[in-house]
């Protein structure tokens, strides 16, 4: 089919392929993919702006009904909950009651409809009274005409199976049992790319301080493994990177890849989640199974905060299990997680369970910080040497009035100066360079895109860093003085 806004579209996406973090435009891009019927791209445009630093609450509240709507509903439970953990939300508490009733899980959607009635009294709930009383069924064994509501687990978890068919696999079974190594798990395991990266730290520009700690803890465990056996220690385990959006936390883990000789696998949340119960975590243990046979690797879990929030936080099993699978896989119950590095990423640490923190799990937290001096004028100098006059540029000026800016910042600052000279190129019809004062002018409206972040953290490592784990976050706001 096609749509008469596809060369709009088109032109978004060529416009995001240059800049990956303008988030107006991956939010635009989704209302045109939705508005030409095409959600399952609108989907991945509003997780990519998430991923870039979009207003979480606002565009989840856009990407969970979406999510739903294309029975994607194990995500948008997660997403859903993980947002109603922290703040209230009258419309995305409506949406998970919808979530819950599409799952077929009774008795989650009538605790929900409860807690929505009591935080919302006087709020129509005639949708979800019919659906609930549709949901009942009376039980044809029974003669007192009693009512029996199917449980969660036999109204979604697993379709009616037909009178010639074998029936389902008992969901009630050990996590580990449940992994199993069939080759369908296999084979969606390899459909990542678990190729050798060409990323090295001489391509991450600042973060110094942070790759030294990678390059002793854990780049020198990998490649001096007999001197490490010596004092019984091992290569592997777990780091998770937290900091602003936009500071290359994500570049960051695929560099310490390269310089590991390491594969590289990066796994999104809509990656493992899988509506039926048992499936999610039998696709963690396949990944972590060809983790092990591709060893050395390293697996990335960007936006960790979805998977590995408290679990005491929801009532979901769903989620519950497949937290838990992902826990036994990292403490290697089963298999030896030798030359397995488990990298994570979040903005948001403080809403992570303290169980992926103990050893042999997340026993290393890296603040990844906004770059400093040295590092904007690396990053500067990786864009904006490559726009025409660039080289005339003085990047230390530019570098002084851009404090806080983050490396996504500093990449817009760049492409939006470069767009005055590109102007006046087609207005001359000879190529412009782009001056000092292109820079300048675009300064005077822009700021840090990190400042609401670290105002935000301030008071997590004010008063919530129990056992030092934010030491370096206090350390730099008080080295910054602006908190």
């Amino acid at each position: 089919m096609t749509h008469t806004n596809d060369p709009v579209i088109e032109a978004l996406r060529a416009s995001l392929a240059a800049d990956p973090t303008n988030i107006p435009v991956w939010l635009h891009l989704a209302d045109l993919l939705l508005a030409a019927d095409r959600p399952t791209e609108a989907i991945d445009a509003l997780r990519n702006a998430l991923q870039a630093g979009a207003p979480e609450v606002e565009t989840s509240a856009r990407l969970i009904p979406l999510l739903r709507a294309t029975d994607q509903v194990a995500e948008a439970l997660i997403r859903a909950e993980q947002i109603l953990a922290a703040t209230q939300h009258q419309e995305l508490h409506a949406e998970l009651i919808r979530i819950h009733q599409q799952r077929g899980d009774l008795e989650g959607a009538t605790q929900e409809l409860q807690s929505y009635r009591e935080r919302y009294p006087g709020a129509d709930t005639a949708e979800w009274d019919e659906a609930q009383t549709a949901a009942e069924k009376p039980d044809p064994d029974t003669s007192s005409g009693e009512t029996v509501a199917a449980t969660p687990r036999e109204a979604a978890d697993k379709p009616p199976a037909a009178e010639d068919e074998e029936p389902p696999h008992d969901p009630q079974l050990n996590l580990i049992e449940v992994g199993g190594s069939d080759e369908d798990d296999d084979d969606w395991a390899s459909q990542f790319d678990w190729g050798d990266l060409h990323v090295t730290f001489a391509d991450v520009a600042g973060l110094e301080d942070v790759k030294r700690q990678i390059r002793l803890r854990i780049i020198a465990p990998m490649e001096n493994q007999d001197v490490y056996r010596a004092f019984n220690r091992k290569a592997g385990g777990g780091i998770l990177l937290y900091g602003p959006p936009g500071c290359g936390k994500t570049h960051l883990a695929r560099a310490t890849a390269g310089e590991c000789g390491a594969n590289f696998v990066a796994i999104g949340i809509h990656d493992i989640v899988d509506k039926y119960w048992g499936e999610s975590e039998k696709m963690i243990h396949a990944l972590f199974d060809e983790a092990r046979r591709k060893a050395p690797t390293i697996l990335f879990f960007d936006e960790f905060d979805a998977l590995g929030s408290p679990r005491g936080n929801a009532g979901s099993q769903f989620w519950k299990t497949m937290v838990d699978q992902l826990l036994q896989e990292m403490d290697g119950m089963q298999s030896n997680n030798d030359d397995v590095l488990i990298f994570a990423a979040t903005n948001v640490p403080w809403n992570v369970d303290s169980a992926f923190r103990r050893p042999g799990r997340f026993d290393r937290t890296f603040f990844v910080p906004p770059p400093d001096l040295k590092g904007r004028e690396g990053i500067l100098d990786m864009h904006a040497t490559k726009l025409p006059g660039g080289d005339a540029l003085s990047l230390r000026k530019i570098a002084k009035a851009t404090s806080l800016f983050t490396g996504a910042d500093l990449k817009s600052l760049c492409e939006r100066a470069s767009e005055d000279a590109l102007e006046r190129s087609l207005e001359s019809g000879v190529v412009q360079n782009v001056t000092q004062t292109d820079f300048d002018n675009e300064l005077v409206g822009m700021d840090s895109s990190a400042l609401e972040w670290l105002a935000s953290a301030k008071n997590y490592a004010r008063y919530g860093n129990e056992g030092g784990q934010y030491d370096e976050l206090k350390k730099f706001l008080k080295r910054v003085k602006r908190w």
